[in-house]
């Protein structure tokens, strides 16, 4: 029995042992499942250069899904350029499934740098049906970052494969007036950098121009060699009156650094002149003063003397056409008064705020506001302008009118509560009652102490009102 069970025991260990390769064959398929590929265009780099980085993840058909993840420090500035890709390739006789994604990496400090890894984390499909996770990372080898040269007599550090200056505008041909509006376009273009590291381009200009710039317009755009980058300074150039002869805008350089050469170079935009008018042609332009020989010539001429006599009867013609305008405007507003007197017998004047008509509408007003009856709307505005002999035709003008907070603050909760929707209560009917009564006896007292003088009429009387 004891013989049986060792003889059992060395054929499991046999076993066990002929499976191991087996099982590490199967581990290392596995392990190829998805793996991470990185490449970058430099090993050695200036600070705030441009370096592309490409990032490859590639899978076989097993792989259902996974996550990638992106570079990333924090002293470098990172960006993605174009779209992920997708496709297909064929590497160590297996096709596998692609996906590519690039980036330009900017190095903000010099020194060694080294990016963290790359991290995919996925699940893939046993061809038994079984799923199981597997991961890769990858990690770039360090990247020797170097400073600023000491040779670079830039005061903006750029470097970059190509920096370009050009302008378009001033293209006049002959000489510029003064107080003429110039424009000119100042465009700096530059391979591997972003807008937002260019420098303003700023010129000093001649005193016999005055220049007001606009604020920089920047674009940055991505291709598949990198980033290229783009910034216009727009500026309006005036010409200023008592300067002549030439003008010259001085030549504008801009050192950057070629890293493609590692050395300096400069872009240029050369020097230019602007001819300005000169005095004489300008004087030539203006009409000549009175007691000069041409006027005292022309004013002989019988064509002038026409016109002279023709300038004559312009001004008397003018000044009677107002003057008839005046008049006829005059009428019509005597005349719409009148009409308003007659078709409106409410509107009454302070003269008349003691009569029958005026006391019995402030009852029905009254009645009204104890009792809330939405008439008050319409009533109110008669009764004020009985009352007050103003042009009051709405509620907030017979308000104004009567310059009574309370009855202010009273009537606008009222109408929150009739036509809002927050909920407000209806103000107390004889309490209202009372505020109309107060700001009557107010207003009549104030009447009697201005010695019942009506006040001064409204710019616009009533019924041609605009």
């Amino acid at each position: 029995m004891v013989k049986l069970t060792t003889c059992l025991h060395h054929r499991l260990l046999a076993a066990l042992l002929a499976c191991l390769p087996l099982l590490a064959l199967a581990q290392d398929n596995e392990a190829r499942q998805a793996f991470i590929e990185l490449s970058a265009s430099e090993d050695e780099l200036y600070v705030q250069q441009q370096m592309h980085l490409r990032v490859k993840l590639y899978y076989t058909n097993n792989v259902i899904q996974g996550q990638l993840s992106d570079p990333e420090h924090p002293d470098v500035m990172i960006e993605q350029i174009g779209e992920q890709k997708q496709y297909r390739e064929l590497l160590d006789g297996e096709r596998y499934r692609v996906v590519e994604r690039n980036f330009v990496l900017f190095p903000q400090k010099p020194g060694q740098l080294q990016l963290p890894p790359i991290n995919f984390q996925g699940t893939a499909r046993h061809a038994r049906g079984h799923q199981y996770r597997i991961t890769d990372s990858a990690t770039l080898f360090p990247l020797e970052v170097r400073d600023i040269p000491d040779s670079f007599s830039g005061r903006t550090w750029l470097p970059a494969t190509s920096v370009e200056i050009s302008e378009r505008g001033l293209d006049q041909g002959g000489p510029v007036q003064p107080g003429e509006n110039l424009t000119r376009t100042l465009t700096l273009t530059t391979e591997g950098l972003p807008a937002t590291t260019l420098p303003d381009v700023t010129p000093q200009y001649p005193d016999a121009l005055r220049a007001y710039p606009e604020p920089a317009q920047r674009q940055s755009s991505a291709t598949d060699e990198g980033v290229m980058g783009q910034l216009q300074q727009t500026v309006a150039l005036v010409p200023v009156p008592g300067h002549n002869g030439e003008a010259t805008l001085p030549e504008i350089r801009i050192p950057w650094w070629d890293v493609e050469e590692d050395r300096e170079k400069i872009a240029v935009l050369p020097a230019r002149t602007l001819r300005l008018a000169s005095p004489a042609a300008t004087a030539d332009l203006t009409p000549a003063t009175p007691g000069s020989g041409e006027t005292e010539d022309l004013a002989s001429s019988p064509d002038n003397s026409v016109e002279s006599a023709g300038t004559h009867w312009t001004w008397p013609l003018l000044a009677a056409t107002f003057a008839l305008g005046w008049l006829t405007t005059g009428a019509a507003w005597w005349l719409q008064t009148r009409r308003s007197d007659r078709s409106q017998p409410d509107t009454g004047s302070p003269a008349d705020a003691g009569g029958e008509s005026e006391r019995g509408r402030f009852a029905l007003v009254c009645d009204q506001a104890r009792a809330l009856d939405p008439a008050f709307f319409d009533q109110l505005p008669a009764w004020v302008r009985q009352l007050t002999g103003q042009p009051c035709h709405t509620v907030g003008a017979a308000l104004e009118c009567l310059d009574e907070e309370a009855l202010r603050q009273a009537v606008s909760q009222w109408q929150r509560h009739l036509f809002g929707k927050d909920g407000t209560p209806a103000p107390d009917g004889p309490a209202l009652e009372k505020s109309l009564k107060r700001s009557r006896g107010s207003w009549q007292q104030d009447r009697r102490l201005r010695g019942n003088r009506p006040g001064l009429p409204d710019f616009y009387p009533e019924g041609i009102r605009p």
